[in-house]
């Protein structure tokens, strides 16, 4: 029973050993391909990231069926951490409460998470499982934008409040993040509080 149980613990502590390398070669691929990304690089092959990555082509291949595949994986271990900064829920408060949230919510998105939403978005062009995830993130933005909004969207000129939408679109931002630095939540803010309040001719 002892040799049994001896045998069992060596067996589970083979297989951390195995699961463990695993996460580390998958983790050291999605860092390459970021990184390759932020280089300029979006005609990649598996080679490029196994090499980048400190793993074999033939570990990468194991690891992942594509590169489209080694995207979604990517996107799926940040999806828990970025689910609160795309929720359609509408929070409570004024506009200016609700401009300043949805504000701060898509700049800590850009900041946080953007050489990976970078990555994918350059290589949009080349894969399609990075196109439908562009896709579904301006979705969700809009949809948030008018669900946290509806209220203004009655009593204002419609192509104002599509202006503000666009304003506010990730890739607007992501320019004036870049463009202001620490300076953007601040400026947006009032700049966006302006445009909803103020009259149309």
């Amino acid at each position: 029973m002892a040799i049994v149980n001896l045998m069992s613990s060596a067996t589970i502590h083979k297989l951390d050993g195995r699961h463990e390398r695993v996460r580390k070669g998958k983790e050291a691929a999605i860092n390459a391909i970021i990184a390759m990304v932020a280089e300029g690089r979006v005609n990649l092959t598996a080679a490029d990231i196994a090499a980048r990555a400190g793993i074999s082509e033939r570990t990468f291949t194991r690891y992942f069926d594509s590169i489209g595949d080694l995207i979604e994986l990517s996107l799926q271990q940040i999806e828990p951490h970025i689910k609160h900064m795309l929720t359609l829920e509408v929070p409570s408060g004024d506009l200016s409460s609700r401009i300043k949230t949805l504000i701060s919510l898509r700049v800590s998105l850009i900041r946080t998470y953007g050489p990976l939403v970078e990555a994918v978005d350059q290589l949009s062009s080349n894969w399609a499982v990075a196109k439908e995830v562009m896709r579904e993130r301006d979705r969700v933005l809009e949809v948030q934008f008018q669900r946290w909004f509806s209220g203004e969207r009655t009593k204002m000129n419609e192509d104002r409040f599509a202006a503000i939408g666009i304003f506010l679109s990730y890739d607007s931002l992501r320019q004036l993040v870049f463009a202001l630095g620490s300076r953007t939540e601040h400026v947006v803010t009032t700049l966006v509080s302006e445009m909803f309040v103020t009259k149309s001719r």
